[in-house]
């Protein structure tokens, strides 16, 4: 894509600017971080290294395993066979071979939430170099269909956004569908939409 046509579609800093107002930065400060038992790693994302960044009693918060797969996909299928999705996946393999195929990306990284050992959270994506700076694409992010709603979303959108912004990076983008819950929640998070912009399909 032409650099021209995205220069409106990044002419702001909406991440920068969620994470410095973002209660969440308070809660960081002090090396509070450290008194939670968080463990910062590496901090070059190329090293495809998959440690814990954070955890206390009862949540866990952590990047990506090839060991969750087959969890993620049973949670990643049931979120959206359900409403408002009603993603018709032809079996189970299916939908692991989608992720399997995400997860296989040079440059994927992944982040997951879990409560008492259950991943209840999960955001796959992977990281773009643009013209102003480096960006995390989320690909897929979904939350336990009896947990939406308790704000678990939001958290995790909060640790994976303080993990990439420590780490240099400048924004968040992703795509959903108009006029349903996930657009309310994004937009509640920090994300806008660009009308200038538009999703284009051909099919054959």
């Amino acid at each position: 894509m032409p650099i021209k046509t995205i220069k409106d579609h990044f002419s702001s800093n909406p991440l920068k600017n969620h994470f410095e107002s973002n209660v969440l930065m308070e809660h960081f400060k002090n090396n509070s971080l450290k008194n939670h038992g968080i463990y910062f790693f590496n901090d070059n994302m190329e090293n495809g290294v998959l440690n814990q960044f954070y955890s206390s009693s009862n949540f866990e918060f952590r990047r990506f395993s090839w060991d969750d797969l087959d969890e993620c996909t049973q949670l990643f299928k049931s979120v959206f066979s359900a409403d408002p999705w009603y993603d018709e996946w032809t079996s189970l393999d299916q939908a692991r071979n989608y992720l399997k195929e995400l997860i296989g990306n040079p440059v994927f990284e992944g982040f997951i939430y879990c409560e008492n050992s259950n991943i209840v959270a999960v955001c796959l994506g992977h990281r773009r170099s643009g013209w102003m700076g480096n960006e995390f694409f989320i690909d897929e992010f979904f939350v336990e269909n009896n947990k939406q709603s308790e704000g678990i979303g939001t958290k995790t959108l909060d640790l994976v956004g303080k993990v990439l912004f420590d780490m240099g990076y400048t924004r968040l983008t992703l795509l959903t569908n108009k006029s349903i819950p996930a657009e309310s929640f994004y937009l509640k998070n920090g994300f806008y939409t660009n009308e200038k912009r538009t999703v284009m399909v051909k099919e054959f």
